[in-house]
């Protein structure tokens, strides 16, 4: 099968040289009579294992003996060993295409489609140091008590659940992108705000009392937090503005805020999203299955469609 490495080999070099693309058309012709268990008639193996054995032999007559002895055996290893890289190729491409990774979803080792590592970046959770680190595997929405939380067309039969934070730079990246996927096709979207960057919950609040006051403007606010400056997040005049912008009794929502009554809820509310053992921003459950890390927008596509990956 050396006809069939060679071909390949001499194919790409054949951009570059035209003796290669020579040596390639040679090496096709051998390749459609070899895939039809018949000998080459171009001596085309003869004259590449000529041309190996020149170069060799000027170097090590022991190894040219070896390589004229074992050169069937050999082209066989290297043809086991071009369709084996090749085959993992593909595969990680297709997983790199449908899950961000080359190597599965939410899997961190090395993509050479993704070098950096981008899809997989989150911002972790801060605090003390847990007994038992959280793992992907750790990832769940069972037992965890969604109600209470904004939602948006919570009767479809397909659900998203998006933990964030509006001062990760990873979930502001995301966001939109999850976000108006659920919107377009009327998927159900629920919100779970963690503050990681935040120096107070005080967002929370406000997004709670906003969805008792008005749901449909809590969504439109939540667009809007995501899309402006990181420095307006604590800026107090701004949120003002922006809820009395959105057509929200911004003094009310103030002091509903401000109430012990909200505070208990929003903390047993972040409760709830550290139950999902999620260990970082933005983490996104589709029907209950996890992505953690900025993935692009048709791998969330992708796993609504109820594809999935090796």
């Amino acid at each position: 099968m050396f006809c069939i490495v060679a071909f390949v080999v001499l194919s790409i070099l054949g951009i570059f040289s035209a003796t290669n693309r020579q040596l390639a058309r040679e090496s096709l012709g051998c390749v459609f009579r070899r895939v039809t268990f018949r000998p080459c008639n171009t001596g085309f193996d003869e004259k590449v294992n000529a041309k190996i054995l020149g170069s060799v032999i000027n170097r090590s007559e022991t190894a040219a003996r070896i390589i004229n002895k074992s050169f069937e055996p050999l082209s066989w290893v290297f043809f086991i060993l071009l369709m084996g890289s090749s085959i993992w190729s593909v595969r990680g491409l297709y997983l790199f295409y449908v899950s961000g990774s080359c190597n599965g979803a939410n899997a961190t080792a090395f993509c050479v489609f993704d070098p950096t590592g981008k899809n997989n970046q989150i911002t972790s959770i801060d605090g003390g140091c847990p007994v038992v680190i959280p793992t992907v595997k750790d990832l769940t929405l069972t037992g965890v008590d969604l109600t209470g939380f904004p939602v948006k067309n919570a009767d479809s039969k397909d659900k998203i659940v998006f933990v964030g934070s509006y001062g990760c730079d990873y979930t502001r990246e995301t966001y939109p992108l999850v976000r108006d996927l659920a919107f377009k096709y009327n998927i159900s979207f629920t919100y779970l705000d963690y503050p990681v960057k935040e120096t107070s919950d005080l967002l929370s609040r406000v997004g709670y009392c906003a969805v008792q006051q008005n749901p449909d403007a809590y969504w439109k606010l939540n667009d809007i937090l995501f899309a402006t400056d990181k420095a307006n997040l604590a800026d107090a005049a701004f949120i003002q503005t922006t809820l009395t912008g959105l057509g929200l009794d911004a003094a009310s929502i103030t002091t509903c805020a401000s109430s012990a009554q909200t505070k208990a809820t929003i903390k047993n509310q972040l409760q709830q999203v550290k139950n999902t053992k999620f260990f970082g921003t933005p983490t996104v459950f589709i029907n209950g299955a996890p992505l953690v890390g900025p993935k692009p927008y048709r791998v969330y596509a992708i796993m609504l469609r109820g594809l999935w990956y090796w």
